[in-house]
Formats: structure tokens, sequence, C-alpha cells
């Protein structure tokens, strides 16, 4: 039994010896593949960060469009109604 043992004992260091740096060679693609997924994760993020700032500047453009379209108006009114009371002036001084 203790001839069995020892020989037993002798082929497993080999196979332990394979079998680690094997785990060692996955560990570290591992690593490197955590590495490449952070990189993009941060890229994506950035990316998402800039969609988001584009996406706020363009609703802010478009309230401003809005704005001033609506100050447009106001002063479209505020002139015709200026021009008509200048427009009814003129006629009261001519008569």
């Amino acid at each position: 039994m203790e001839g069995s043992s020892s020989s037993s004992a002798n082929n497993p260091p080999a196979n332990t010896a394979t079998e680690l740096e094997a785990l060692q060679k996955q560990h570290e693609e591992k690593l490197v593949r955590i590495e490449e997924l952070k990189k993009r994760i941060e890229s994506t993020k950035l990316r998402l960060e800039e969609k988001m700032k584009k996406k706020k500047m363009n609703e802010v453009s478009e309230e401003r469009k809005q704005s001033f379209k609506i100050l447009c108006e106001k002063y479209n009114i505020l002139r015709d109604e200026y021009n008509a009371l200048l427009q009814a002036e003129k006629s009261k001084e001519e008569e």
C-alpha cells in the first residue's frame, strides 16, 4: 500500500504543475478580458454622457426656438396694435 501511495504521489506534482499553469493562464486571460470590458464600459459611459448632453442641448434649443416663436408672435401683435393706434391718431389729426 505504501508503495502504491508513493508512486501516485510522484505523478500528481507533474499533473498539478500542468494544471496550475493552465489555471494561471486562464486567470491571466480572464484578467485581460476584465480590463477590456472595463475599458468598453468606460467608453460606453462616456458616449452615453455625450448623447445625454446633446439631447439636453437639443431640448434647450427646442425650448429656445419655442420661446423665440412666442416672442415673435407677441411682438407682431403689439406692432399691429401700435400701427393701428398710430393710424387712428393720424386719422383724428386729419379731421
